[in-house]
């Protein structure tokens, strides 16, 4: 192994350690703050061709001190964590590796910025505020939906119907963040992008449905790929490829989404990396080409993939299963799920003696159910016939 891969921080989701298991020609060194973050670490699940390296991955220039005392010259450095995509590229620009813009990947993880710099661009977003630190009674289109300037993964979005209701949210998150959004709800399907970029080439991925409920917060159930949605295919990857071209985007994947709603799709946002939870899976299923082969080839060379194709009658769903009462994991009964027909994987994201509360967002997780299908609905279906048959024991 003579190409040597810094990775600053990965999915912690269950998909992160796919980056190393599909490139396992590769010397990765996996640069993280804190261990326990990760399933595979705590059980001891690292694969041979990864170093793990401790260190505050918040702090640009420890990451950069740490490099140079492990005396290696890094082929590429990157992250697929949306939090450490901006400092990745950083230090990724000053030891002479393939990154993109900084202060383009800044932008986007701006959600405000981003809409207002859209907008500008003439590209349909929701209407937004930046909320003050003291509220007033001044919003009158209720339902909004609240979320973190600059969060990921469903982490503090929450629906709200009323104004106390908008109260009780800022008081909750604005402990842990410093900008919080306040974002109208829009009508329609949510559906994500995905693309990679190769060299400022706009390649398509396809399209993923995603299912969304308010219990008793903002969460995801459940997501499809590859989505069909008619004539809104096209201008999607249109509205995508002029996006990215304009704002001048050039390496690797990237995840955006879009509300489809009756007038058409309004983007809500764009992250500039692999999507996260399961839909990394979904992506080595049904896509002919490995995403994670690309990822690395276009961070070690520049060029990572001249076109993905869908592979014919590859469908794939997930399905999440959240706690539905607080109380401690006692117990899970999935033989009856994984015989029903299209499940391919169940994939545990908790263990005996977890602390369970109800979810508001991915962190909320017990299990996810993965089928699959001649089409992507048929494969939804599948999962979530399988997730009914689920038991969870609690105590």
């Amino acid at each position: 192994m003579d190409k040597k891969v810094i990775v600053i921080e990965t999915v912690t989701t269950g998909t992160g350690f796919n980056l190393f298991h599909q490139n396992a020609e590769l010397d990765f060194y996996l640069f993280i703050k804190r261990p326990e973050k990760y399933h595979e670490l705590k059980h001891k699940q690292a694969p041979p061709n990864v170093t793990v390296i401790t260190v505050d991955t918040t702090n640009e220039e420890a990451i950069k001190e740490k490099i140079e005392l492990l005396g290696i010259r890094p082929h590429a450095i990157f992250s697929l964590s949306d939090g450490f995509i901006e400092i990745a590229c950083r230090v990724a620009y000053d030891f002479g590796c393939v990154a993109n813009d900084p202060e383009l990947i800044a932008l986007c993880r701006n959600k405000q910025a981003l809409r207002d710099r859209l907008q500008k661009m003439g590209i349909k977003t929701p209407e937004h505020h930046l909320l003050p630190a003291k509220l007033t009674d001044t919003y009158k289109n209720y339902p909004y939906i609240v979320k973190p300037n600059s969060g990921t993964g469903n982490m503090g979005v929450l629906i709200v119907h009323d104004f106390a209701e908008l109260e009780q949210c800022h008081a909750r998150l604005r402990p842990q963040y410093s900008e919080i959004l306040l974002e109208e709800l829009l009508l329609g399907p949510l559906i994500s992008h995905e693309v990679f970029v190769s060299n400022g080439k706009v390649l398509d991925l396809g399209l993923t449905s995603r299912v969304l409920s308010d219990f008793p917060y903002f969460v995801e159930l459940g997501c499809s790929f590859p989505m069909d949605i008619g004539p809104n295919k096209a201008e999607v990857f249109q509205a995508s490829k002029q996006i990215l071209e304009k704002l001048g985007y050039q390496h690797g994947p990237v995840h955006i989404e879009y509300i489809l709603t009756a007038t058409g799709p309004v983007l809500v946002e764009i992250n500039p990396r692999l999507a996260g939870g399961p839909i990394g899976n979904m992506l080595l299923y049904c896509l002919q080409e490995n995403i994670y082969h690309s990822i690395c080839q276009e961070y070690l060379t520049g060029k990572g993939a001249t076109e993905f194709n869908l592979q014919a009658g590859h469908g794939m769903a997930v399905v999440s299963v959240f706690a539905t009462a607080e109380g401690t994991l006692a117990g899970l009964e999935l033989d009856l799920a994984k015989k029903y027909p299209g499940v391919v994987k169940i994939e545990v994201l908790k263990v005996i003696g977890d602390k369970l509360a109800l979810a508001h967002d991915y962190s909320g997780e017990i299990l996810r159910v993965y089928a699959t299908g001649k089409t992507s609905e048929e494969a939804y279906y599948r999962a979530l016939a399988a997730k009914n048959a689920v038991k969870i024991q609690l105590k």
